[in-house]
């Protein structure tokens, strides 16, 4: 158990929507009453499944990649830099990893490991090559960091636009509607301006970028609503 909250356990059966999994510890239903005591609304609980093949090439020469953009940016040596993540890993998770051939590291530890890594790109302003051509795995994370901080996910460039990406809110007041129904992406002015020229579904297949859903806490903290 991660902690008094959270579980991890296998699925043992999926029939359309409704998916049994079997917990590898037992609920703590003490915790649980605190939780709801009071509590009228719905029983909601977060399912990420796990990839458990082994990771790929190309996300190996992604995390390298990463790495290369932050030694050509910081000057601190590359396998300091390693080290450092590698360390920053094991101490979220309590696991070693290796991005090493005969590693038995998964697709979703390397993928833990880039968004460790774009944390720290995002936090201190490192330009990096990659761009929007972010592997699938980190795409998502790295759009919500883009929007988060404001950052283009094209370019790189600093105080973006959060743009309502897939449709637009057209002549409705920003404080009337639910915004957790619109997805959004991170654009400059420059890219902003090309996708209302282009058309959103050009725009998307010249740069391979897509909208994401954001909750109503970041939509709140980030004033999207006005």
């Amino acid at each position: 158990m991660l902690n008094n909250l959270d579980y991890t356990g296998k699925i043992k059966r999926i029939d359309g929507d409704l998916v049994t999994v079997q917990i590898n510890e037992p609920l703590n239903l003490e915790r649980l009453q605190t939780v709801y005591n009071g509590y009228t609304g719905d029983r909601e609980a977060d399912i990420r499944i796990r990839d458990p093949r082994s990771f790929s090439p190309e996300q190996r020469a992604f995390t390298f990649a990463l790495l290369n953009d932050i030694f050509n940016y910081t000057g601190q040596p590359f396998e300091a830099l390693k080290d450092m993540f590698y360390w920053k890993y094991r101490l979220l998770t309590g696991k070693q990893i290796s991005l090493a051939d005969l590693s038995e590291n998964t697709k979703d530890d390397v993928a833990l490991l880039d968004n460790i890594i774009l944390d720290f790109i995002f936090e201190w302003h490192i330009p990096f090559k990659k761009g929007y051509e972010v592997l699938p795995m980190n795409r998502e994370y790295y759009l919500y960091k883009c929007i988060t901080s404001r950052t283009c996910a094209i370019c790189g460039k600093q105080g973006a636009e959060i743009d309502h990406f897939d449709r637009a809110l057209g002549r409705r007041s920003r404080r009337k509607v639910d915004h957790t129904e619109y997805t959004f992406a991170s654009l400059c002015p420059e890219h902003h301006h090309e996708k209302h020229l282009c058309g959103v579904t050009e725009f998307k297949n010249k740069y391979h970028i897509e909208g994401i859903k954001l909750s109503q806490e970041t939509i709140k903290r980030m004033r999207i609503g006005g």
